[in-house]
């Protein structure tokens, strides 16, 4: 990979950033969803172009599965079989593209996201980042993609700041 490729790649990274410190401080589930997609996107982007399959295979994965999950949600449903089947395809992808033992780390992040995604509250999908963008974070170190390790580092710190901004609203509604 030349030079040019891999900090366009960069780029693509920090858009992500952009949308997924944005998709942390919406207050709707679907909101969430469509800012994800298009975080996941950008990081399809930016993983084929630093020749990383695994996180390119997931983050694939997880734009249907946001697709999925939007339309279910419009349409009410709180099946838990699309989250589980969308996990087993997941992992599946972590196999099929194993690169090292960080790919395990990665896909398994992004399978425990994949099945809190299916929550209908958007505190508890913030909760879940806490501990899995850690993961997905080793990961972009190892591909060195490095707009993904701070994008995980940002997500961390958005879901907190999340967290903490609807407690103290509760708060001052009660």
């Amino acid at each position: 990979m030349d030079q040019a490729q891999f900090w366009i790649a960069q780029g693509f990274t920090g858009i992500a950033i952009i949308l997924g410190f944005v998709s942390f401080q919406l207050k709707t589930q679907r909101q969430l969803i469509v800012a994800q997609t298009a975080t996941a996107l950008m990081f399809c982007i930016s993983y084929l172009l630093l020749d990383a399959p695994t996180g390119l295979a997931l983050n694939l994965v997880a734009i249907f599965r946001n697709a999925v999950y939007y339309i279910r949600d419009k349409k009410g449903s709180k099946n838990m079989l699309f989250p589980i089947i969308f996990a087993c395809i997941q992992g599946s992808m972590g196999i099929l593209t194993w690169q090292g033992w960080y790919s395990a780390l990665s896909a398994a992040g992004i399978v425990i996201n994949t099945l809190c995604m299916s929550f209908k509250n958007p505190q508890n999908v913030r909760k879940s980042i806490l501990f899995t963008s850690p993961m997905v974070l080793t990961y972009n170190a190892c591909v060195q993609s490095y707009g993904g390790i701070i994008y995980e580092a940002v997500a961390i710190i958005s879901a907190a700041l999340g967290i903490l901004r609807t407690r103290k609203q509760k708060a001052a509604d009660r």
